[in-house]
């Protein structure tokens, strides 16, 4: 996000690199789940700051259905969701139908998360549809972070 692309695909060849090689496990994942999840997060940042939207889509696409692959525990081994990467970049392609979807499956698993409101109020909005706007601020009222998108 500060621009040094050349940077960042250092690192992402560093990740990717490590989830097809390593034998690593966190509690009951792989590393070649985890470090994909988040290697198919980074790549699709990367596509998306390049302007290459439908690359970065099918790149959060790859990191949702890895995420899926995860086994459940407590705590989650990831603490944020790659649908709200997938569901950003459909907002910003204008594909609000396929945004709400996203958001709309990823509250089945997190229910009342405000990441995942925000982007469904974005995705409703833009569709001329009534959001959940008093949902979205009941799950954020106590927190100190401004929301200017529905990903970290």
């Amino acid at each position: 996000r500060n621009g040094d692309i050349d940077f960042a695909t250092v690192y992402l060849n560093r990740v990717l690199g490590l989830a097809e090689t390593s034998t690593a496990r966190f509690r009951f994942d792989s590393a070649k789940l985890l470090l994909g999840t988040l290697g198919a997060i980074l790549e699709g940042e990367i596509y998306r700051v390049s302007g290459d939207t439908e690359k970065a889509i099918a790149s959060f696409e790859r990191a949702v259905s890895l995420e899926d692959d995860l086994e459940y525990s407590e705590p989650e081994p990831l603490p944020f969701a790659a649908r709200h990467w997938l569901g950003a970049a459909l907002l910003e392609t204008g594909r609000f139908t396929d945004a709400e979807r996203i958001y709309r499956e990823e509250l089945v698993d997190h229910p009342r998360n405000g990441w995942s409101l925000y982007g469904l109020n974005k995705a409703l909005t833009s569709q001329g549809t009534a959001a959940l706007k008093e949902d979205f601020e009941e799950s954020w009222r106590r927190s100190d972070t401004l929301l200017r998108a529905s990903r970290f």
